[in-house]
């Protein structure tokens, strides 16, 4: 039976590249060189589950994987479980890993956060695994595998301070589209995508966001991107600065109100 914190997300790392793990194991690396050490795609993914596993607090529930560019580029997502999130009933927690053979990005862990009704992925932040000249990445993945995972778990506390501070912090028609635009110069949207996120926020596809607040705002936003999670990242990060400044200046006018008042 499925209890409440193992609700399944539905996970979608790029429809048309995803893959069985099978296919990322026999991925070939590159040969190391003497200003560049590769990290095999398969050898990431399998630290990053035993770093799981040794970790009392969290379990894998799902995974999902993507190969790009013939297999150069390495998208992966799992969702994970047994963190005891404070909004646990309301999203599902994703970590992502992300790996590259042709020097396109560093490996890397993000962390994230989708709202069981409809999956929308939005990342909180990233930690890069190791430089691309590190010579010694294999010798030191699963410590810094293990380092990364628990640096991730710690932002948590500051994910769920920032679902009550956007549930809280109501918005109107007006500032609504302010914020759009303001994401789409940020770097949060494409130009073509301004049109969507507009009528995602006047007629929400899910009931669960119908309040004129940040968090309905927020979804607009992520339910637009769904499909394509390969720039959520980047997009996210835009995201989070302009509705962030947004949040932080109401409650401080707030806090100016209460003051003044008394």
């Amino acid at each position: 039976m499925v209890t409440v914190n193992e609700k399944f997300l539905k996970l979608n790392v790029c429809e048309s590249n995803e893959c069985d793990f099978s296919k990322v194991e026999s991925t070939k690396t590159p040969e190391a060189s003497d200003r560049w050490t590769p990290i095999a795609h398969d050898a990431l993914v399998k630290e990053f589950r035993e770093a799981v596993d040794n970790n009392p607090s969290l379990d894998i529930v799902q995974e999902h994987h993507a190969l790009h560019r013939y297999g150069q580029r390495y998208f992966g997502l799992f969702q994970v479980t047994g963190a005891g999130r404070k909004h646990g009933d309301d999203v599902g927690t994703v970590m992502c890993l992300r790996n590259s053979h042709d020097k396109a990005f560093r490996a890397g862990i993000s962390a994230g956060d989708a709202p069981f009704v409809c999956s929308n992925l939005i990342f909180s932040n990233e930690i890069v695994l190791g430089r691309r000249h590190t010579t010694h990445i294999m010798r030191d993945l699963p410590q810094i595998v293990s380092r990364a995972i628990g640096q991730l778990m710690e932002s948590w506390t500051t994910s769920d301070n920032r679902i009550d501070s956007y549930k809280s912090t109501d918005v109107d028609d007006r500032t609504a589209h302010d914020l759009i635009l303001r994401g789409f110069k940020a770097g949060a949207c494409g130009k073509t995508q301004i049109a969507d996120i507009f009528n995602q926020w006047h007629k929400p596809e899910h009931e669960n966001f119908e309040g004129r607040d940040l968090w309905s705002l927020q979804n607009a936003f992520t339910n637009v991107w769904r499909g394509n999670s390969l720039n959520v990242a980047n997009r996210s990060s835009s995201l989070y600065g302009v509705l962030d400044t947004y949040a932080g200046a109401m409650k401080a006018k707030e806090g100016e109100l209460v003051l003044n008042a008394s």
